[in-house]
């Protein structure tokens, strides 16, 4: 009978032996289960050809980052998290149009991602009173089948759109002016076509029409709005200057993840004949700074003074929260004024982030 039991006992202490080698392996495996989704946690997977979506149906351009990543699991820095961002201004258009001066060529883009392109030349500023062609944010605002030329001697210009005061795009009488477009500035401001490339961006393009022209460099792009898209509000003029302004700058101070972005459709009656500014003197920084979320653990050991820590951290917070608020509220405090004006930090912003004073041209009187 004892031996029975000695026997019995033997077995069961076996089983726990073996039970305990089996819990010491999977105990193995946790801390490398639970580093797996620390590190998921900070990790986003990216697709090469998508943007990203925000909840309102606004799709943000950060084409460089998606074409150094791929659908693995990246762990992302400061640097990484600031490639190819660009401040996106939205149009519910079909298309906007994209001047690559320094190209000498146009790119039309469209809704569905197809992209058309037509060689042009630009304006030569070596040219006896000749403007060279500005970089900016434009918009069409004129457009007329046949212009004549009320600087240059009438000149015949056909499917004449202007975007930058006088400047705009159209073509000319003849092809001789052909060997130029795709090459080399040879216009004295305006962006030459040939004949059938200019009719055809006529009839696309209606008024309002987005153009960004630029030299291979800027901190501003365009993107499409979701279609029959509406703002929340009817935005003023000046509103739509300031939030212009400020989501460029925060993204030049390399804020673009901390502060809120706004989103929202321009109006291309607000942009002016001289465009708006888009940073191509100063570039986007390496880093964007991210948002660093802090706590604070606070262990009561003698349950005597809980109440007593208690009512501290409640003061602690609500000093704390305070303090938050008029942090976040600080430049709010500074820019809001009762009459709905502007006031001299919002004035200064929009005159820094948002007018483009290159593109305020000469004007040359007719030949008399």
């Amino acid at each position: 009978m004892e031996k029975t039991e000695s026997v019995q006992e033997e077995k069961t202490i076996e089983k726990s032996m073996e039970i305990n080698k089996n819990f010491a392996k999977y105990l193995l495996l946790l801390p490398i289960i639970i580093t797996f989704l620390f590190l998921l946690g900070f990790s986003s997977f990216y697709n090469k050809n998508t943007h990203q979506l925000f909840d309102n149906g606004f799709y943000e351009t950060n084409s460089n980052l998606y074409s150094t990543l791929n659908t693995e699991i990246n762990i992302l820095t400061e640097e990484d998290v600031a490639h190819g961002i660009k401040d996106t201004v939205y149009t519910t258009f079909n298309c906007w149009l994209e001047l690559r001066i320094d190209r000498q060529m146009l790119y039309q883009h469209w809704r569905n991602g197809k992209i058309s392109s037509y060689p042009v030349s630009t304006g030569n500023k070596y040219l006896s009173r000749s403007v060279e062609s500005r970089p900016g944010l434009f918009a069409i605002f004129h457009k007329e089948e046949h212009h004549q030329s009320t600087q240059y001697n009438n000149a015949d210009m056909y499917y004449f759109m202007p975007f930058n005061q006088g400047i705009g795009f159209h073509s000319l009488n003849g092809t001789g002016y052909y060997g130029a477009l795709g090459k080399t500035p040879s216009s004295h401001g305006c962006i030459r076509m040939r004949h059938e490339d200019a009719k055809k961006l006529f009839l696309d393009c209606p008024l309002g029409t987005l153009v960004l022209a630029h030299k291979g460099y800027t901190a501003r792009t365009v993107g499409f709005a979701p279609q029959n898209y509406e703002n929340d509000i009817d935005f003023t003029k000046d509103q739509f200057k300031y939030m212009l302004a400020e989501n460029l700058y925060n993204i030049l101070e390399g804020l673009y993840y901390v502060k809120a972005r706004k989103f929202f459709i321009v109006n291309p009656k607000i942009v002016p004949l001289s465009g708006i500014y888009i940073s191509y003197d100063k570039k986007i920084p390496q880093k964007q700074k991210l948002p660093v979320s802090s706590y604070r653990i606070e262990m009561t050991v003698d349950r005597i003074y809980t109440y007593k820590s208690l009512l501290i951290s409640s003061i602690e917070l609500m000093y704390l929260a305070k303090n938050d608020t008029d942090l976040n509220n600080e430049d709010d405090e500074e820019t809001t004024d009762n009459k709905g004006e502007y006031t001299y930090s919002e004035m200064d912003l929009v005159k820094k982030y948002f007018h483009n004073p290159i593109g305020i041209l000469p004007y040359f009187p007719p030949n008399r």
